[in-house]
């Protein structure tokens, strides 16, 4: 059930009868959370790829009610209430615990909802303007113009006197965001910045509330840093819908958020067991290999997994899956040599060009991993293949895109093609035939959305922060589809909010613990 709460008339004072109009929607799609969507122009295209809401079933049907009196109007969904304010020159929405409404939990007072005409070059700084997705020339070669102005929507949530907040995403600051301005765009900028590489457009209170901004595009927070008593939540558009989700508790919060955007995974046992890696060597063989599992055993520390990096392959070719002949010359031999001798699962990684592949040879029989990312390498063997079957992200000129950034000429698999993920589905299912059992998904962070286009006319910008689900998805669903629930499992370096439905999310191990 929807109320139309207030529309907010911005009157010019020239003429007094025009100006921007704000439709203010309150709506509840499960029990216990609302949802306040703030639209200003109405007549836009159905968006192909926004979040995700309950992909594990039906909502909770809400026990609705509604009920009005001489100065406000409420919307109860459950044990959480919004009472919005109807008396003229008073505007405010009120979330309050509906056992307790003299408790306000958190609000949207006077001001609190605007359309701003944003100079664009005052825009410059933002997250998604100063990645190298904009400012690198072979990422952006044409450089393509700002209009004057950029169309932002703002809501601000009150903040209480000692109130914390949680979330949005994986950061390397503060875990309290309180006093920080964070941008909800997913970049590659290691452990030490901050940059994330999955932004989750979600906060946690100390008060017993979550917000999900529900926006898959940069999303901008303020979080009592533009102003100390407000969250401040901005996108370029024309409408923003949030839901305010209830606990009282945090369990309950989370449970309520992941009933929204998908319950977590639960990854298979093995998972939990001790990983041994190669690191970032450029230069190994079967012999240093040994010696790493070697020593670990002469000190009694356990292995479950022989993690190999990237350079198990020659370099440029990312991903071509074989091993390089110089430095394994009979990699099936060798792999069930170490199984055998060592009881491990053998991990086989590479970071860039197309499907780094994890082989993972589990010691009761067939287990393996593999790693994979969706950048392909002009100089891997299966370039020509995603060229001529039209599978890879293209410019607006019809070119396929390319940069040289990790690999030279690499192009990125579009994911909205049911053909390119048939194909790429496809390749992942002949390893798991050969016996390999889980796949790493690396990179996924840095999309282009600049003059570039989908194969179904997604909105780049939108796509850019949600191709890593629809990446990951894919990935799962093939793990999935062959080993059953409950036993899949892949490693996301990128993710954004319904990316705990493909475990694990990892921690990005990019920058890595340089200090230690």
């Amino acid at each position: 059930r929807t109320i139309l709460v207030q529309a907010c008339l911005l009157i010019d004072l020239d003429t007094r009868c025009s100006g921007p109009l704000l439709f203010v929607n309150l709506s509840s799609p499960s029990e216990g959370i609302i949802g306040l969507k703030v639209k200003h122009f109405g007549g836009l295209a159905p968006q192909k790829h926004d979040f995700e809401l309950f992909p594990d079933g039906p909502p909770t049907p809400p026990a609705i009610d509604t009920s009005k009196s001489s100065t406000s109007a409420t919307i109860a969904s459950g044990p959480l209430s919004a009472v919005a304010s109807t008396v003229p020159g008073q505007y405010g929405i009120d979330f309050v615990p509906t056992s307790d409404p003299k408790h306000i939990l958190t609000f949207a007072g006077p001001k609190s909802q605007a359309v701003v005409n944003l100079p664009s070059k005052w825009a410059t700084m933002s997250a998604s303007n100063t990645g190298l997705m904009t400012t690198d020339v072979s990422a952006n070669p044409s450089a393509v113009s700002w209009p004057a102005f950029l169309r932002y929507i703002l809501i601000e949530m009150n903040l209480a006197g000692g109130e914390l907040i949680y979330g949005t995403g994986e950061g390397f600051g503060s875990v309290i965001k309180n006093g920080q301005a964070i941008s909800m765009w997913n970049r590659d900028g290691g452990t030490s910045s901050e940059q994330q590489y999955k932004s989750v457009p979600f906060y946690l209170s100390s008060r017993g509330y979550g917000v999900f901004i529900n926006h898959p595009g940069e999303v901008e927070f303020e979080v009592g840093s533009e102003k100390m008593s407000r969250v401040g939540i901005s996108v370029v558009g024309e409408e923003l819908e949030i839901f305010v989700i209830y606990g009282p508790s945090p369990k309950e919060v989370l449970s309520r958020y992941t009933q929204l955007t998908g319950r977590p995974g639960l990854p298979p046992l093995w998972t939990f067991g001790l990983w041994l890696s190669t690191s970032f060597l450029t230069n190994y063989d079967e012999k240093t290999v040994t010696g790493f599992l070697e020593g670990m055993r002469e000190r009694k520390c356990d292995v479950r997994v022989m993690h190999f990096d990237c350079f198990w392959m020659k370099q440029y070719e990312w991903c071509n899956f074989t091993f390089d002949p110089d430095m394994f010359p009979n990699p099936a031999e060798y792999l069930r040599t170490i199984k055998e001798k060592f009881g491990v699962k053998v991990c086989v990684w590479s970071r860039f060009g197309f499907s780094p592949i994890n082989l993972l040879i589990e010691d009761s029989g067939n287990a393996s991993l593999s790693v994979v990312n969706s950048y392909i390498s002009q100089g891997s063997s299966l370039f020509k293949e995603g060229l001529e079957g039209g599978y890879f992200i293209k410019r607006t000129n019809g070119n396929v895109w390319q940069w040289d950034w990790w690999q030279p000429g690499l192009a990125v698999v579009d994911f909205t093609n049911p053909a390119a993920c048939k194909w790429y589905g496809d390749k992942l299912r002949a390893l798991l035939d050969l016996g390999v059992d889980c796949f790493k998904t690396d990179f996924g962070e840095r999309i282009p959305h600049i003059e570039v286009q989908y194969f179904d006319g997604s909105e780049p910008y939108k796509m850019h922060n949600y191709y890593t689900q629809l990446y990951n998805k894919l990935v799962f669903n093939v793990l999935q589809e062959r080993f059953g629930e409950h036993e899949a499992v892949l490693f996301a370096r990128s993710a954004t909010a319904g990316g705990q439905r493909f475990p694990v999310v990892r921690i990005s191990l990019a920058g890595g613990d340089h200090e230690s």
